[in-house]
């Protein structure tokens, strides 16, 4: 950012606080209701968790006098749900699946807990923003496990019987030294990534920002145009992709794939992804390493709820929000259907609605048409294209983490060191050409080794998770079709990818070969019957890099033209569980009137100042 656009944010916030506190904006900060407990041991009774997380949805359980309807329970809409209850508001949250969780949820197949989506988390140390905002919405329950030290492994084959591994190891500087031995002729081009990866610091400041403010205050920027003028760094980093500004540094195609190597954790391709969006996870995963939640990632959801109740809300599932009412122009509530029952849907009212179920579920399912076409919610988003879809692969292993010697780690396996061109050609094969080729990209985790719970949940057993690109065309045929009844041509498709997948992380685990108790796959359609993913995306719309430009990036705010109607979740920020959390931090803070983001930079500063007595002492 430069000294311009420093000093320009500063009188933006200025202006945004007095407008605020014109509208009603509260003195106090909603951290000062925070409840600290020590924290107690994981709760192993399956039936206490049970009616925290699986709570069915009935109408006499539907609190009275609710001040907001919150639709989905990810990250983003618990988070607002946390801050909102601890500002004193009643809060009910409905979602569609039978578990409570959204991405974070887990589920059991054979004696295994298999995640979903949490496979690390960055920046979690005691003391750190990330991990204040947890125990505050956790009460100071939930505890992170860190990983190992070198939390990621870059895995190139080089023919089918060799392959080079670049290990990416917690704390920038100490990666960049790693990459300077394994690429000793290198340093200029690795000494200019890292000076873009710090410049991707103040730039990803100028995004918080954009999502921040009040919309006359960027419409007022936008038009001037004076954002071209006080953000050039932020402008830059935004309109160059990683591949373009990588091919600017190096010719070396190891050290190319290797610094590109996470894309797969915001689901763009290197040629199309923006450098700021890959130098804010670089900058979020390298300067402490992975984080794991101990007990697994349901326990996110289990300790996010009580605050929720505590305030007299509720956390309800078995709940399909079929369409958001509005009256007199305002969002007024929701017509919920009972899944799986014949009973009639039923209205619930609510002077605000936050929908956590991204925008195409929004404005294209839940918005009635004519609320559509009069607000034209989606016409300045036809940039907007949904997200790329995947396959998930479970597996079930036989033997502790000791006995397999399973590391606390992550591994992306590229089959060349070319995966941007390898994967953009594998997705536009058709079905019968790609389940008998090589998938170019491959994530293998193993989170039983990450949770050191694990040994007494579930003793003897570990598991396996594999994660890769995937094309909802090789199985639309059968989206209409029932879960788990599409029939043997559809198993047998899908058997032919987990089987592909999973003979290729053989190659690098071959002592798991006879370890195998289940094997167990998910195409794009489970993300889209579980996860409620309207296309089977999982990263909800495409981060690609006409979503970050600063136009474009005003446009996804968590306010909508229908007033008293809100977004949440990880369309309005960036995908992830921190983008998602912070997402319901700038929901909340729109909702309550007040900058929540000042607050937890305050608290934070508290929270380290008291840490650096207790350690002086």
């Amino acid at each position: 950012m430069s000294v311009i656009g420093f000093i320009f944010a500063i009188l933006a916030f200025v202006v945004a606080w007095l407008w605020m506190k014109f509208q009603g904006y509260q003195k106090k900060s909603v951290f000062c209701n925070m409840k600290t407990c020590t924290p107690r041991p994981i709760e192993m009774d399956k039936e206490k968790r049970k009616k925290v997380l699986k709570r069915a949805f009935s109408l006499d359980k539907v609190p009275q006098d609710l001040d907001a309807i919150i639709v989905g329970s990810g990250m983003g809409s618990l988070t607002s749900a946390g801050f909102m209850a601890r500002s004193g508001k009643k809060v009910l949250v409905l979602e569609q699946h039978d578990r409570v969780g959204g991405c974070t949820h887990t589920y059991k197949h054979k004696g295994c807990e298999y995640d979903i989506g949490i496979h690390y988390v960055g920046n979690m140390e005691p003391g750190s923003l990330n991990r204040c905002l947890l125990d505050f919405l956790t009460d100071s329950q939930l505890d992170w496990v860190e990983l190992d030290s070198s939390f990621d492994t870059v895995v190139i084959n080089k023919s089918e019987t060799e392959a080079k591994q670049y290990p990416c190891t917690k704390g920038a500087k100490n990666f960049q030294k790693q990459l300077l031995q394994l690429f000793p002729g290198e340093a200029k081009a690795i000494d200019q990534y890292f000076r873009l990866l710090h410049k991707c610091r103040s730039a990803s400041t100028v995004f918080v920002i954009i999502k921040m403010l009040p919309n006359f205050l960027l419409k007022a920027l936008i038009f001037l145009k004076l954002h071209k003028i006080f953000f050039p760094g932020f402008n830059y980093l935004t309109r160059r992709s990683v591949k373009d500004i990588l091919d600017n540094l190096t010719t070396n195609k190891d050290l190319k794939a290797v610094l590109a190597y996470p894309w797969g954790d915001y689901g763009v391709f290197p040629s199309e992804s923006c450098f700021l969006m890959h130098g804010m996870l670089l900058n979020h995963m390298l300067r402490t390493g992975g984080f794991y939640p101990k007990g697994g990632a349901s326990e996110i959801a289990y300790q996010m709820i009580p605050g929720i109740l505590r305030a007299g809300g509720e956390v309800l599932t078995r709940a399909q929000v079929g369409e958001i009412l509005i009256e007199n122009g305002k969002a007024c509530g929701v017509k919920v259907f009972l899944k799986k029952s014949k009973s009639p849907p039923c209205e619930i009212r609510a002077p605000i609605v936050i929908s956590g179920a991204g925008i195409y579920n929004t404005y294209q399912t839940m918005m009635p048409k004519y609320i559509s076409e009069k607000y034209q919610v989606m016409k300045n988003l036809d940039w907007l294209k949904p997200g790329l879809t995947c396959l998930q692969i479970m597996v079930g292993l036989n033997g502790t983490k000791e006995e397999l010697n399973l590391p606390a780690k992550n591994f992306w396996i590229f089959s060349s060191d070319d995966p941007n061109a390898e994967a953009q050609e594998y997705l536009s094969m058709t079905k019968a050409d790609a389940a008998n080729s090589p998938i170019p990209l491959l994530f293998a985790s193993f989170p039983s080794a990450k949770d050191p719970t694990w040994k007494d949940r579930f003793p003897g057993k570990s598991t396996c998770v594999v994660v890769t690109f995937s094309s909802l065309s090789w199985f639309e045929e059968w989206k209409d079709d029932d879960v788990k009844k599409r029939g043997a041509v559809y198993n047998n498709l899908k058997s032919s990818f987990v089987n592909q997948a999973w003979k290729q992380v053989l190659v690098h685990f071959p002592h798991l070969e006879d370890k195998v108790e289940s094997l167990e796959g998910g195409t794009p359609l489970s993300h889209m019957h579980y996860l409620n993913s309207m296309h089977g995306e999982i990263y909800g719309a495409h981060h690609n890099m006409e979503r970050f430009y600063f136009e474009n990036a005003a446009k996804l705010s968590a306010g909508t033209p229908i007033p008293d109607l809100y977004l949440t979740g990880q369309d309005i920020f960036t995908c992830g569980f921190i983008g998602a959390a912070f997402s319901g931090v700038i929901t909340a803070s729109k909702v309550l009137n007040r900058f929540i983001i000042l607050d937890l930079i305050n608290h934070v500063k508290e929270v380290r100042r008291l840490r650096a007595k207790l350690s002086a002492s």
